[in-house]
């Protein structure tokens, strides 16, 4: 059985957000995904008005990053994606979502960034709007959200009741967001609301770390099956057969 980590979201390309500046830090930090354990790493940069505003050319620097990478004995499988701001959902067109959705045509979905203040009205309508338009939703990061620390998850909640899914940022786990994010982070594992956990890497300050995760898990009691699940598993199976738009809890 293939054990090697999956991630969904990796900031890998460079000179388009607060990843990586230049190709050789972006080779260098699929070189870290490698030694690592990860065979399939899918490059999110942001797709938001500060950063990415135009997705086009996304799958040319995947191309590019993968030529570079494979030039350096770098075995990985590279996928576009992006990291989408709820408020660019409705500057983008169908074309341009496409090309950073992931999944099966019966099942392309989107990761969305949880926006830090907290899940509110305006998120609940943009990821409506991506379901209506044929994609489901997964939701990056929703521990370091006030919706998590402050709210009790309630937009969370609501966001898995309509059939999104949650990703939860590995270093949270580690505690390099912070000891609320991290108490957040397990608190939505235990309560079986979290599908995928990520690296979320950016650079050596925020360097992917999935089987540092696992440990971490184990030695906070969860069952070594989920811990798995959650950086190999589902991940995979989220690029193999998608998102089904139904929801998760009532």
């Amino acid at each position: 059985m293939d054990t090697r980590g999956t991630e969904l979201h990796f900031h890998a390309l460079h000179g388009l957000d607060d990843g990586p500046t230049t190709l050789a830090e972006s080779v260098e930090l699929l070189r870290l995904a490698a030694q690592d354990g990860t065979a399939t790493v899918v490059a999110t940069p942001h797709v938001r008005p500060d950063f990415v505003t135009d997705v086009s050319d996304l799958p040319d620097r995947v191309r590019e990053l993968g030529q570079a990478a494979a030039a350096e004995a770098i075995e990985m499988e590279l996928r576009t994606g992006g990291e989408l701001g709820h408020d660019m959902v409705g500057r983008l067109s169908q074309i341009d979502l496409n090309l950073i959705a992931n999944g099966p045509p019966s099942g392309r979905w989107l990761l969305v960034e949880a926006p830090f203040h907290s899940i509110d009205e305006d998120f609940h309508a943009a990821t409506d709007e991506l379901r209506d338009r044929g994609f489901g939703v997964l939701i990056a990061h929703p521990e370091r959200s006030a919706d998590a620390i402050l709210d009790g998850a309630t937009g969370l909640r609501q966001e898995l009741a309509a059939g999104s899914l949650a990703q939860v940022n590995a270093q949270s786990i580690t505690g390099d967001h912070g000891p609320d994010a991290r108490a957040a982070a397990l608190e939505l594992i235990a309560d079986g609301l979290v599908s995928v956990v990520a690296s979320d890497a950016h650079g050596p300050t925020r360097p992917p770390v999935l089987s540092e995760v696992r440990r971490l898990l184990a030695d906070d009691g969860f069952d070594v099956g989920l811990c798995r699940s959650l950086t190999v598993g589902c991940p995979r199976g989220l690029l193999a057969r998608g998102i089904r738009r139904a929801a998760l809890v009532a």
